[in-house]
């Protein structure tokens, strides 16, 4: 990031800070240091974005009653170690150090161990019962598809039933409005390799999906990350707007890209009336609006959302794309998703597909009518059994990690856990992996690397046997790492 895409308020600053030096602290810690020590925190948790303006000290000392001083010596102590940089003229902007820049990688494992616990993917076991009864039926029918392997658009019996499903969800829509892809992220593969360019402004949420974030930084563009509130999710909570619209209207991005319904990895859902909201300011500055609704059928604790785009009217709908698929709903090794679109533009995206994987397997795509329209799917078994998973996974965390903190979800298939002071979240994976656990570090979620170390996501897909075990590995590797200290967190500021 620029710095261009945030500026903070002293007021502002001053609400994210919250009771930042408790008073009558027995460690008597200076009040340069504990500023110091909270901005560096809200840094690495993603809640203010790197290259963000800080505050000027004058406003920023009236904002928070201290001396000016004391700002000074703060902001010279995260410059010092490269929590910042100071730019003559221009202000003081956050910055992470150096060794913190590189991304993680994954948390794939190319092997075949029995014993190992793979808890990087949040995505559910296959539905034996029914994937016999649809692959049954496809087969039956693949015959009548023997002469046209290669469909760019999607086989028309599948984009007859996606569209079928929208309408019947109260959004009408036509077949040729729907793009079949290779699962949802071959949507969005698809959108950054046609619409955005090198050098393009991407607007995403802080956090947000991780494959998301490694396709458009293929495509070179500039990411810019907007974070979202812990208590009001997209909304700010002072001013009761859109951050994220307010970045559009600032920025004039390419993309604006979004998880509204149950985000990975947080869970939090966005109210219905705000994708009205989002869909304006992404029009009138410019920029395509890309809702992913891969997790919508997982509604736990509230109804099915409606579509996203059964909110935003017709002259935004010319910006909006809605990506979607089955494979949180039903299985990813179906690798069937679907993109809905403007028709001008499904047919501009078919063409571009050629060069990269001309078509989605035939038999995947009549499985999915199966599914879709032959009553084949197990959304209500998937989601009792996201229940349940939940439920067992938040069991041992209270057992096994009492002291980590989460939100329960009210959908989606993970946990979001913000660890304890002082632990970072990439040293406790690579330890879970010497104990047979793999993870996902909290970076992977950040579009600013480094950010999010004190988060891991933690899937609840799996099953009750596997999580109960993979949160006892998981307690294993944190205590092979030795004691968390509070006064290791405030090692880097400390001269």
């Amino acid at each position: 990031m620029d710095g261009a895409a945030s500026v903070l308020g002293p007021g502002q600053l001053a609400r994210l800070l919250g009771p930042w030096r408790v008073v009558g602290d027995s460690s008597r810690q200076p009040a340069r240091l504990a500023l110091a020590e909270r901005i560096r925190s809200l840094i690495l948790d993603g809640r203010i974005a790197v290259g963000a303006r800080l505050p000027a000290e004058r406003p920023l000392s009236e904002a928070l009653q201290v001396s000016r001083t004391t700002i000074t010596a703060a902001y010279t102590l995260l410059v010092e170690q490269g929590y910042a940089a100071a730019r003559r003229g221009s202000g003081t902007f956050t910055a992470l150090p150096e060794r913190l820049l590189a991304r993680p990688t994954g948390g794939f494992r190319d092997s075949e161990n029995p014993d190992l616990i793979d808890l990087s993917c949040a995505g559910p076991a296959a539905p034996t019962a029914e994937l016999r009864a649809a692959t049954a039926w496809a087969a039956d029918r693949l015959h009548l598809e023997s002469g046209n392997a290669f469909r760019p658009y999607g086989l028309p019996e599948l984009r007859e039933a996606v569209a079928e499903r929208y309408t019947a969800r109260g959004l009408p829509t036509e077949p040729g409005q729907i793009l079949v892809t290779a699962g949802a992220q071959g949507a969005i593969s698809l959108v950054a390799r046609l619409l955005v360019r090198q050098g393009d402004r991407v607007l995403v949420e802080g956090p947000t999906y991780a494959n998301v974030i490694d396709s458009f930084t293929a495509a070179r563009a500039r990411l810019y990350p907007v974070p979202l509130d812990e208590a009001t999710g997209w909304l700010d909570g002072a001013s009761g707007r859109i951050p994220m619209a307010q970045a559009a209207s600032r920025l004039a991005p390419r993309v604006v890209y979004s998880i509204p319904h149950f985000h990975n990895p947080t869970g939090m859902l966005m109210p219905p009336e705000h994708a009205g909201q989002l869909a304006r300011a992404a029009r009138r500055a410019g920029a395509w609006l890309l809702a992913d609704e891969t997790i919508t059928d997982i509604a736990l604790d509230v109804p099915v959302p409606p579509p996203f785009a059964a909110g935003v009217s017709p002259a935004d709908a010319e910006r909006l794309l809605v990506c979607g698929s089955l494979g949180k709903s039903f299985w990813g090794g179906i690798r069937v998703g679907w993109l809905r679109a403007p028709s001008r533009v499904v047919h501009e995206l078919a063409a571009a597909r050629a060069s990269l994987d001309l078509a989605s397997p035939v038999i995947d795509q009549l499985i999915a009518v199966a599914v879709l329209r032959e009553g084949m799917g197990v959304d209500e078994a998937r989601r009792v059994e996201a229940r349940a998973g939940r439920a067992v996974l938040e069991a041992a965390l209270r057992e096994w990690t009492p002291d980590w903190t989460w939100h329960t979800p009210p959908g989606g298939l993970s946990l979001w856990v913000q660890l304890a002071e002082g632990e970072e979240s990439t040293s406790l994976v690579y330890r879970a992996g010497t104990h047979g656990l793999v993870l996902q570090s909290g970076p992977r979620f950040g579009a600013d690397p480094g950010t999010y170390e004190r988060f891991l996501r933690l899937p609840y897909s799996q099953t009750p046997e596997m999580l109960r075990e993979g949160m006892r590995r998981l307690a294993a590797a944190r205590t092979a790492l030795g004691p968390v200290r509070a006064s290791e967190a405030r090692r880097d500021l400390v001269a």
